[in-house]
Order: C-alpha cells, then structure tokens, then sequence
C-alpha cells in the first residue's frame, strides 16, 4: 500500500482510534490499525481540488478531527504543539492587556497578516496592532490543513508565508450510510486555562436528496497559568506592585471568557450531478479582565481599577453550488459568502485625583472588517498527445469594509461632568478593499504517470480605498486617494517517480501582500511622540524554491525537502524615522529564510507504530541594500519522536510524544536567548463503551521550564517600563497540565 507523504508530525496523536468522534468518517479502533489512520488523508491546499498528501509537491500539515479530540485542541498552541517549525504567536505585551490570547502562527520564520488564515474558505480578519485574530475556534472541524510558504496562486495575496485552513463537518460527516440521522456530543476539559467544553450536533436527512445539520458549543475558560513562571521576572528584575493588587511577573491579568458556537448546514442535491448547500456559522468570544497592571500610585493620582471587556464576533453566511457537468468542463464550483467580523472593546479606568475626586474613563474601540467573497473554480481533465491535464481555474474576489472607531468619555463622579474625546493610539482611516483575481493551474503528467509538471498563473488585483473618519488627525501624508496594486504571480511544481517506491518534488512559488489600512493610514499623537502615515508603503514580495526527496515502502516511509524563500520590501513595524519623534512603517530590502525539514513513520506491528519529524531553519535581513545583514528571528531546530501502541481487543490505544528544541537564536546578541528544552506528552484513548471513548493527555509529564520562541524577541537588559508591563516570563510554556474529554456519537 502507498503510505502518505507528509503524515503529519504529530501523526502519533492520531495513531489511537480512527474516527472516534464522526461516525461516517471513521471507525472503531478494533477495527483498523494504528498506521492505516493516514491512508488517503485529502488535501485541498495544493490543487483547489483534493490530493493526497503522498502526490503534493510541497509540505503540508494535516490534523484530523480525531487528533483535534484526542487532544482537546482549544487554541493554536495546542494545534501546533508537535509540530517542528510552526509555532502559535501568544499575547503578551502590555498594550494588550487581554494576555496569553492566540493572535496567529508562525511558519518559516514569518508571522501575522502574512499568514492567510480562513474556515471554510472565508477569509479570517486581519490583526490589527491594538486588536486581535482570536477568531478561530475548533469545535466541528473535521480537518485543519497548515501550508508552508507561499500559496498565493491558489489563494491570493494574504498566503504569503502559508496558509491555515479549518473546515467544518457537514450533515454526511454525522449521518452514516443507511441511516438517517446521527449527532455527537463532546465534553471536555483543559487544566492550563481550566476550560470546559461542552459542544453537540445533530443531522438529519429529510429525504434522499435534502439532509440538514445544527451544531451548537460553549466553551468557558480563564488565563493561561504559567505554573514554571517566576513571579520575580527570572532572567529580569520586575518590580510589580503587588502590595497594591498587580499580578506577579509570572501571571497573566484574571481572565473569565465565554465562546458560544452556532453552525447550520443544510444541503440539497438538486441532481445526482448538483448539489446547493447553505451554511451560518457564528462566533461570539466576549472576554472578561481585570488589568491589574495598573493599579496603585501613579503620579499624584490613585488608579482603584481597570476592567476591560472584548466581544470578538464572527458571522459567516455562504452559499455553495457544486456542479459535474461534463463536456470540456468537468466540475463548476461557485460559493458566494458574506462574513461579518470584528469586535466592540471597553475599558474603564477608575482613578482617585489628588484632590479626591474619582473619575471613571470609558475608552472603547470598535473595528470591524467585512467580507462579501465570490469564488468560482472550474475544473477540466483532458488528454493532448502524449500527456494527461487536470486544469484548475477560475475568479476569486472579495469587497471588503473595514472600520475602526476609537472614542473617550471621562466622567467626573465627585463633580458630576462628563467630558468625550478621542484618544490617541493606533487609529487609521476607514476604508473598503476589492481583490478580482483569476488563476489557472495545471496538472500534466507526462510519461506513463512518472514525471508530472504543475505550472500555475494568477493575476492578482488589489484596489484600496481610504475614508477619514473622527478617530484620525489630520496629516498632510494621509491622503484619501486609493491605492492599485497589480501583480502576476505564478508558481511551477514537478515531481518524478523513479518507481512506486522513490521520488523527487520541486516547487517554486511566489507572492505578495499589499499593506495593510493601518499601516499606510495611522495618524495619531500623543504630546511626546507621533504615530504618521506611510504613504510610501509598496506591496511586499517573495519568491520561494523547495525540493524534495521520499520514500515509500508497504509499512513506513519517510521525506526530507529544504526550502529557500526571498521576501523583499518586508514591511518593519514601529520604526523610529530619522531626526524626528514620529514612529511609522517601512519597507526594509529583504528577509531571507531557509532551512530542511524531514518526517517519517513506521508500522512496526498492527499494534504499535513510531514516528519522527525534524525542522531546522535559519534567516537574515537587509534594512537597506548597503547596510549590514542583521538576523532573523526563526524556531530553533526542532524534533518530535512519537509511538503509540493500541490494544485492540480492549479498544484503548496509549501514545507518547517526545519533543526536543535546541536553544533559540535571538536575531540581536543583546537579546534573551531562550535554552534548549525537552518534554514528554502522554496520552490515551479507551472506548470504553460502544461509541463511547475517553481521551486524556498529559502535556509536559516532568514539569520542565521552557521558554516559548517569542522570548528571543526580549532584551537581555530592558527598561523598568518594559520589564514591569510586558515581563519576559509570560513567555515561559506551560507546566505539567491535564486535559480531558469525553465523546459519545450516535
């Protein structure tokens, strides 16, 4: 049997139980072996179509609904824990004060708005510097595929250093062959943030060609706690007033937050050639602090407290029609979405002056981006002579408005006024984006099925339009004309199989990522410093080349590939402009990141089988192109070495995760240098009734200190304001934690 190329690095987590939660996906585990969980397991990421990952020429990640489980994956740390070169960014700086929230990943060495992330194939928001990207949510996925580097002829100009991918369960996920209907409920536990999760859904089908689907979940949970945390600041000297109610260095502020879930799906085929399906899916996180930071003397004034709350929102409407048509055209898909997003923040400062009175200062932020997407792809397959084609092709545009609103109101409680303003801070203009793009992609194989040759084109647009709102100050570089950008991306893979055993992949891609509204638009003072425009902003770029080589045997396989990718015009945050108190946005020459990735898994048994991954990578950046190369911050090389072993007559499977990282490398020497660190992760998965099983994992069973790869970001020496509002221990991983869950399909 071929065996998948890039199964993925935690493909241990997965070993235990095929399909323990849907029922028409997977099965029992007496019923299949550990190691043929991973034959078959589908990409969309590569083709727009579906491929297995054995034929992708590329590296991409997949995690099954099953690994989501047995894990309880409640955020991005969790996602990507095992796997080598991917970490999630985490929350910590002062500004932020609603610490420890996931705000995106990091892949190759680039993070933030360059990391495309959608559900469903609607687009995610973007963060902005004063906000978050806590969008996501992992209940009803039935699959998160992460690309590494660009995948911008497929899927536009955000993908610029990968993509991440949820897709959701649908009514056949839940309804399995000769019934009609089916559900699941979930509960589940996670110490490090004491969450629980409680999510059900149920489909039933109405007829033979109308089935429909609701799911519903809520999840509370509170602050990370950082067990391994010096609350003394370790490496630094941190001197929070804690005699006055702050949080210790080591402590996040106490969090209390609730996600509720809604999902509704309803398909209809139409035909046996048509299908049209509706889907509303809806996030609502609203986050609870109490931001202790600030509180005691200030000045000559008193600061009595500071609660902020967040109500992170998400709501997707979609429309899908997919349609086999025959003649040149083999399949039509189209999907029209509209996704409002964004969130409504409040934070209220109450202070005693030093004559007394007490005042309460209301701030609130309101930002919102909105999406209204249209894709259609056609495929065709067709034979020219000697080579077969599978041509991909299509429109993928989307309108978006975005708005940012920032107002004050400070209210005098002993004198009984009400004064409102507008703050400063990270305020930009309001503006809408329009992306039309047209792609095609070709599959050729040549030679009997030995050599195929993927060459790819999209014509990418980008139309932005700014709008003055009363949140900016006027600036004579913040203009509202709009900003064109036009590019021709392409993209050319190729893979040749010497034999059913080994073969070789290249792939070369491209990219690139307009800037985004507050980046070129942010007008803001505050006495001692100015936040200006960047007008002068141009698109970032990359271009990237990965090769590759892997083997695959009736029980194992392995892969190794290298990659090398070039990104100029990377647009640097907060740069201090020469002779001046102004801090804006630049573009610096280039950033270079390169590195070797390696996976593979053997079944040694029915029962037991091993499994290794590894990522090393390096990089460097120009400011300009006469100055001096300076680092680039990336993992540290890292490995995952798993077994799981399943006793298939008791339907319990154990596994083990074992993680080493060597020390990270700062970009500056006179950075923190976080020291290497190994972990081990257990776990364990029973059905201990009939469709019953219980999943538990514990993370970190030594209990080892670690420090998570942002800490290389923080200096060795930093200021007293520094040390105290950000302090580098929030950057320390999780202590031994447990996490729970309990699922039941019928």
């Amino acid at each position: 049997m071929r065996l998948p190329f890039t199964a993925r690095v935690v493909l241990l987590a997965s070993t235990a139980c095929a399909g323990l939660s849907m029922p028409a996906i997977a099965q029992t585990t007496t019923e299949t072996t550990a190691y043929s969980n991973y034959i078959g397991r589908i990409t969309v990421l590569a083709d727009r179509i579906g491929r297995a990952l054995t034929d992708v020429e590329g590296n991409i990640s997949v995690v099954t609904n099953d690994e989501i489980e047995q894990r309880n994956v409640q955020s991005l740390e969790d996602l990507v824990r095992n796997i080598p070169g991917i970490t999630a960014s985490r929350q910590v700086l002062s500004g932020d004060p609603f610490g420890g929230s996931q705000i995106g990943l990091r892949i190759r060495g680039v993070e933030g708005n360059r990391i495309q992330m959608q559900v469903d194939g609607g687009r995610i928001p973007e963060r902005i510097t004063d906000g978050s990207r806590d969008y996501l949510d992992f209940n009803f996925t039935t699959q998160a595929d992460v690309v590494r580097g660009p995948a911008s002829v497929l899927w536009g100009a955000d993908a610029l250093g990968g993509v991440l991918a949820l897709r959701t369960i649908g009514p056949d996920d839940l309804i399995a062959a000769g019934e009609t209907h089916g559900g699941q409920v979930t509960v589940g536990y996670s110490e490090v943030t004491r969450s629980t999760n409680v999510a059900a859904a149920f489909a039933q089908r109405f007829s033979h060609n109308v089935s429909a689907m609701i799911a519903r979940s809520r999840t509370v949970d509170h602050e990370m706690r950082l067990s391994n945390a010096d609350p003394n600041g370790g490496p630094w000297a941190c001197g929070r007033a804690v005699a006055y109610g702050n949080t210790s260095c080591g402590a996040f502020n106490p969090l209390d937050r609730t996600t509720d879930r809604m999902l509704v799906k309803l398909d209809w085929d139409i035909t046996a050639d048509q299908r049209l399906s509706f889907s509303y899916d809806r996030l609502d996180r609203l986050a609870q602090i109490e931001n202790r930071a600030t509180l005691g003397p200030s000045g000559t004034s008193y600061n009595i407290a500071n609660p902020r709350t967040r109500d992170i929102n998400r709501t997707r409407y979609a429309i899908d029609h997919e349609a086999n048509i025959g003649g040149f055209i083999d399949t039509l898909n189209s999907t029209l979405s509209f996704s409002p997003s964004g969130y409504d923040q409040v934070a209220e400062a109450v202070a005693r002056a030093a004559n007394g009175d007490i005042t309460r200062t209301f701030d609130y932020v309101d930002y919102s981006e909105d999406f209204l997407e249209l894709d259609i792809q056609a495929t065709s397959r067709f034979n020219l002579g000697a080579t077969s084609h599978v041509l991909t092709y299509g429109f993928d545009g989307d309108y978006t408005e975005t708005s940012y609103d920032r107002r004050r109101t400070v209210v005098n409680v002993t004198q009984g006024t009400s004064v409102d303003s507008v703050p400063n801070g990270f305020n930009f203009t309001d503006g809408t984006t329009t992306r039309a793009d047209i792609y095609v992609q070709d599959q050729i194989t040549l030679f009997g099925g030995k050599l195929e040759v993927t060459p790819g084109l999209r014509f990418a647009t980008y139309r932005m339009s700014p709008s003055l709102n009363s949140s900016v100050l006027p600036h004579a570089d913040n203009p509202t004309t709009d900003r064109r950008a036009d590019e021709l991306l392409t993209s050319l893979g190729a893979t040749w199989r010497f034999n059913d055993t080994y073969s070789v992949w290249a792939h070369y891609g491209e990219g690139f990522k307009m800037p985004t509204f507050q980046q070129l638009y942010t007008s803001s003072a505050s006495g001692t410093y100015d936040l200006v425009p960047a007008p002068w902003l141009v698109p970032e770029e990359v271009q990237s080349i990965e090769v590759g080589v892997r083997g695959e045997y009736g029980n194992s396989y392995w892969s190794v590939n290298a990659f090398k990718a070039e990104y100029e015009n990377f647009i640097e945050s907060f740069w201090f402009i020469p002779n001046t108190n102004d801090i804006s946005y630049r573009n610096i020459a280039a950033v270079k990141t390169w590195g070797i990735e390696a996976e593979g898994a053997w079944e040694v048994s029915d029962a037991l089988t091993l499994t290794g991954s590894l990522a090393w990578m390096d990089g460097e950046q120009r400011a300009t192109p006469t100055s001096a190369t300076t680092g680039h911050l990336v993992p540290p090389l890292s490995a995952v070495i798993g077994a799981s072993y399943t006793f298939a007559d008791y339907g319990l499977t154990l596994r083990a995760d074992a993680t080493f990282a060597s020390k990270t490398t700062p970009a500056v020497e006179t950075n923190f240098t976080p020291p290497s660190y190994q972990l081990l992760d257990l776990g364990a998965s029973w059905e201990f009734a009939p469709n019953v099983v219980l999943n538990m994992q514990v993370n970190n069973v030594f209990d080892e200190k670690y420090y998570v790869m942002s800490a290389a970001s923080a200096a060795l020496v930093p200021t007293t304001a520094v040390a105290n509002g950000s302090p580098i221990e929030l950057n320390t991983g999780a202590g031994r934690n447990l996490a729970l869950s309990i699922s039941y399909t019928f």
